[in-house]
């Protein structure tokens, strides 16, 4: 098999929730040696997640990872997380500063062990300014960074009921470390990193920032209207909340789409005859388009306008995602088994909770491709880890273990 991109490469992580761990995961794919540091006796949340499959949100975050219990707040614990550190290349956290100086893990002292170590520390809104040390979630940055004010009807905000914040800092994250390691390459000098969830928010209203500070324009919720385009927007389908979107930025593209719904009477209309006619009176032309595309199926009308030329696209569901032959050729699934966490006995012996689909990163290399694998179970790691990179006895492995080091 060809050598993965970031073979030799070995990654400790010391963070949960989401952002953190979902860029561990990416370099995980890419090859690199990614353990995963953990404590029984604070788990992650995010492993009773979702509701009704507890456990199988992990799959998010740990394919192909390593994974150990240890419990730093120990002193032999706080030993051996630095000889582990000692070992590897990169150091990733997002617990809080208080928190690291507490267990004697501050980043001065972290950074004395390992000269060329590269360190990254996730937040949430960054360590220093007004707002630093906030605590701070993706969902709750969405509305701190603006883009729930540019979403949505104009009588109320438009949010996304995920960390939408989160999957944007998880790629910077990613890229700092790999752009750090290319650095220690030229330099042989490691480098601190911190990443705010806050800032990769901010970044995804650019336009909108610009056309303040440029125009004084203040954003606004209009739908899925445009304020250049239209037709734009989202259409009504055939069956439950089946929806079809159309996009036409040109007079090329408006021609075809006419044609497509069969030029009728109203596409002559002088109201829209240019395109800021049909932006003047978005409404009206939504609501015709949407008595034609009401008649008909979402991938219909999809294939249709695509066909002749014009953007559109359905709006996925679940199932649509689920049953995509168009990500199944590009072998995006996986289906692998997930576990659920019991507290009362060690990470090792839970049970296998059921099996889900699952993806793999949306990255294709011609000559390293990302791996995908299973996610390994809390502790499963413990004798590579403690034993032969270590070099642990199986003895004091043994002894550590009843003391609750390794728990």
């Amino acid at each position: 098999m060809a050598k993965k991109a970031l073979e030799g490469v070995r990654v400790i992580e010391f963070g949960l929730y989401i952002a953190l761990p979902l860029a561990t995961r990416m370099l995980a794919a890419l090859g690199a040696e990614v353990i995963k540091v953990e404590t029984l006796t604070s788990l992650d949340m995010s492993w009773f997640g979702p509701m009704y499959a507890p456990g199988a949100l992990q799959l998010e975050y740990r394919p192909l990872k390593r994974n150990i219990t240890l419990d730093v707040r120990q002193p032999r614990g706080k030993e051996i997380m630095e000889e582990l550190i000692k070992k590897s290349d990169i150091y990733m956290t997002n617990l809080g500063e208080g928190a690291l100086a507490k267990y004697g893990l501050d980043f001065k002292h972290v950074q004395s062990l390992k000269k060329d170590l590269i360190i990254l520390w996730q937040t949430g809104l960054g360590s220093v300014g007004p707002y630093g040390g906030f605590k701070a979630y993706g969902r709750l940055m969405q509305h701190a960074c603006a883009i729930s004010t540019m979403t949505g009807k104009p009588e109320n905000l438009g949010v996304a009921n995920i960390s939408y914040s989160d999957y944007h800092t998880s790629v910077f994250n990613a890229l700092a470390v790999i752009g750090a390691l290319e650095r220690r390459r030229c330099t042989g000098e490691g480098c601190f990193i911190e990443c705010p969830i806050y800032e990769a928010g901010v970044i995804t209203v650019g336009p909108a920032f610009l056309d303040y500070q440029v125009n004084g324009v203040i954003p606004e919720r209009r739908e899925n209207r445009h304020r250049f385009y239209a037709p734009h927007g989202a259409y009504p389908c055939q069956g439950t909340d089946r929806w079809c979107t159309i996009a036409v930025t040109n007079e090329k593209e408006w021609k075809a789409f006419c044609k497509v719904v069969g030029n009728p009477a109203w596409t002559k209309s002088p109201k829209f005859a240019t395109a800021a006619d049909r932006v003047r009176n978005a409404k009206e032309l939504d609501e015709l388009i949407g008595k034609w595309t009401s008649e008909r199926d979402a991938y219909d009308v999809m294939e249709q306008m695509q066909k002749a030329g014009v953007p559109a696209g359905i709006v996925a569901k679940g199932e649509d995602l689920d049953k995509s032959e168009h990500l199944k050729s590009h072998k995006f699934y996986y289906e692998t088994e997930f576990y659920s966490a019991n507290f009362e006995k060690p990470g090792v012996e839970w049970p296998v909770a059921g099996t889900t689909v699952t993806w793999k990163e949306p990255i294709y290399f011609s000559e390293t491709p990302c791996a995908f694998g299973p996610m390994h179970k809390v502790g499963q790691d413990n004798d590579y880890v403690y034993g032969k990179l270590l070099g642990l006895s199986k003895a004091e492995i043994k002894k550590l273990t009843e003391e609750g080091v390794f728990k």
